[in-house]
C-alpha cells in the first residue's frame, strides 16, 4: 500500500514514539520494492532477503534520523545501496584471502559463469572482468554510482530514478553520462 507524504510523516511520527506497527506498515508499503531492488543487483534470493532485512532493521534503530526531505523509500533504498555496497566489499575482501566464493553480480550482458561452454580460462577471465567492473563502479562517487547501478543494472527508467532519489530527470541524465564516462575512463585498459 502506498502512502501519500502526509500519511507516511504520521507513520514516521508513530515509529519514532515507539509504535511497532506504524513501522510495520512502513515496512510493508515499501519491502516489496526494495527487495526487488537489492535482487537486481545481488540476485540471489537469500542474500537479497538477508540485505533487506538488515536495512529495514537499520532504519528503525536510526528512525530518529530520518530527515524528511526525500520519501522514505528513497532512505530505505540508500540504506540498502549502502548494505549491497557493504556486501561486496566484504565479498572482495574474501576473495582477496583465497575464499572460493562466486561474485553474486552479473554485469548485463555477461553470462553466467558456467552457463556456456566457454574453457575454464575464458570462464576465469569473464569472472575478472565482472569483478574489475564491480570494482569500477563502486570506486565511482555516490551521486554517479547510484544513477549508473539504477540505469544500467536494474533497468529503471529516468524518471523511477529520479523519483527514488528525489532529483530531477535532467539531473539523472547528467549524472548518468558523466559516470558512464568515468568508467569509461577507468576500464580503458580492458577494452
Amino acid at each position: 500500500m502506498a502512502y501519500n507524504k502526509d500519511d507516511e510523516l504520521a507513520l514516521i511520527a508513530k515509529a519514532r514514539e515507539g509504535d511497532g506497527d506504524a513501522y510495520g506498515q512502513l515496512v510493508q508499503a515499501n519491502q516489496d520494492r526494495i527487495y526487488a531492488s537489492v535482487l537486481r543487483q545481488i540476485r540471489d534470493e537469500h542474500k537479497a532477503m538477508d540485505i533487506t532485512q538488515e536495512a529495514f532493521i537499520q532504519a528503525y534503530r536510526a528512525i530518529d534520523t530520518y530527515e524528511d526531505r526525500a520519501r522514505f523509500s528513497t532512505w530505505m533504498y540508500r540504506i540498502a545501496m549502502n548494505l549491497i555496497t557493504s556486501h561486496y566489499r566484504h565479498e572482495s575482501a574474501q576473495k582477496r584471502g583465497g575464499s572460493k566464493t562466486e561474485t553474486s553480480l552479473q554485469i548485463e550482458g555477461m553470462p553466467e559463469p558456467g552457463a556456456d561452454q566457454r574453457t575454464p580460462d575464458d570462464q576465469v577471465a569473464a569472472e575478472d572482468i565482472g569483478v574489475l567492473v564491480r570494482a569500477a563502479i563502486d570506486e565511482l562517487e555516490d551521486e554517479y554510482r547510484d544513477v549508473v547501478v539504477m540505469r544500467d543494472l536494474q533497468g529503471l527508467s529516468y524518471e523511477e530514478i529520479a523519483e527514488t532519489l528525489d532529483i530531477a530527470p535532467g539531473t539523472v541524465r547528467s549524472r548518468l553520462h558523466r559516470g558512464r564516462e568515468k568508467l569509461k575512463d577507468k576500464l580503458k585498459h580492458l577494452i
